[in-house]
């Protein structure tokens, strides 16, 4: 039994594993990062998620109805209204009820201290190998207060080779950003035009979303020979995050809980990881070709059916047609806007 251990990274995921371990009667140090990416001190986020957040949150011993701001039942993609199962929810409170007071240590982990550390750091991936075809989409987000807006849904607008989301915290308060695979995700945000009704900005952060998928972001265990022990990586630094939808509550949870399950044994761990996980390679097929300018076709048509059942939004077949056409158009247009900014520059 592994008696010494740290985990690298204090926020959702490294904050969800600690839960677990600790409900397991396993001790572990904490450590998290000194540099605060916004007000908040968390990366850039939606603070959104998919219904299964609630079992995960069950999970750690939690009642999610502590933490969840408001549920929606539809989401508005490309100005089609869908049924949807998605919620916002108070995540830097439940990422401080997730460790209970627990000091969070600072710095990097010293060397030779303990016999396995958790790779939680999310984006930086610290303590693993280099992932060598590594996808990072930047983003931007800003936390706007407005009133008499529309709370009742999501919206995400696709454009500018990226997407554009507006999630509502409250009657009055929305999280509003952009993520971009080849353009700049201000310049996405504002051809969505969602921050053009106005309100008060209360805080803005930027960074970027991993899209890799886990298949590409291997290995999830290695030996590291300064550690002086194995480094185990969970959540976005072994790419668990959706890369069409860019989400990354629900999977960083569950890739905790898969760990936990799988605590003594790392091949099952890689197995079990890239099993839960396999959906994301296709979607990370479908961004790619997005990117390369390739025509979508059926087979992204079944995936873009996929993501939105994982969604809680079954997306009918006239919808997804509807879907692919503005994908389309604007995934032409913006390559051609993108080209045309590449001339200007040379």
């Amino acid at each position: 039994m592994v008696s010494r251990v740290a985990i690298a990274g204090a926020g959702m995921t490294g904050s969800y594993l600690y839960r677990l371990l600790e409900s397991q009667g396993m001790k572990a140090d904490i450590y998290g990062d000194a540099v605060s990416h916004a007000a908040c001190g968390i990366n850039p986020c939606a603070w959104g998620s998919t219904s299964s957040f609630r079992q995960h949150v069950r999970a750690a011993g939690l009642d999610p109805g502590q933490y969840v701001f408001k549920d929606f039942r539809v989401v508005n993609f490309e100005g089609v209204d869908m049924r949807a199962h998605l919620l916002t929810f108070d995540k830097p409170r439940l990422i401080n009820d997730l460790r209970k007071g627990v000091e969070v240590l600072g710095g990097p982990v010293p060397p030779r201290r303990y016999e396995r550390v958790i790779d939680a750091t999310g984006l930086r991936r610290a303590y693993l190998p280099r992932i060598k075809a590594d996808l990072l989409v930047p983003c931007v987000q800003y936390r706007v207060r407005r009133e008499r807006a529309d709370s009742s849904k999501v919206v995400i607008q696709y454009g500018n080779l990226g997407y554009s989301w507006m999630f509502p915290l409250s009657d009055n308060e929305f999280h509003i950003g952009a993520g971009s695979v080849l353009a700049d995700p201000k310049e996405t945000l504002r051809e969505s035009g969602f921050m053009n009704a106005g309100g008060k900005i209360l805080c803005g952060c930027s960074g970027k979303v991993r899209s890799t998928s886990p298949l590409d972001s291997q290995p999830f265990v290695s030996t590291d020979s300064i550690l002086g022990g194995q480094v185990w990586g969970v959540g976005e630094s072994i790419g668990a995050v959706a890369p069409i939808a860019g989400e990354g509550i629900a999977p960083g949870m569950a890739s905790a809980r898969l760990l936990a399950a799988n605590w003594d044994s790392p091949g099952k761990y890689t197995s079990r990881i890239l099993k839960e996980f396999s959906w994301m390679i296709d979607e990370r097929k479908v961004i790619d070709k997005v990117a390369a300018g390739q025509r979508l076709g059926l087979q992204d048509w079944l995936i873009l059916r996929r993501t939105g059942r994982r969604m809680g939004a079954p997306v009918s077949l006239s919808e997804t047609r509807e879907l692919l056409k503005c994908l389309t158009k604007k995934k032409s247009t913006s390559r051609r806007d993108a080209s045309m900014s590449n001339e200007c520059a040379k």
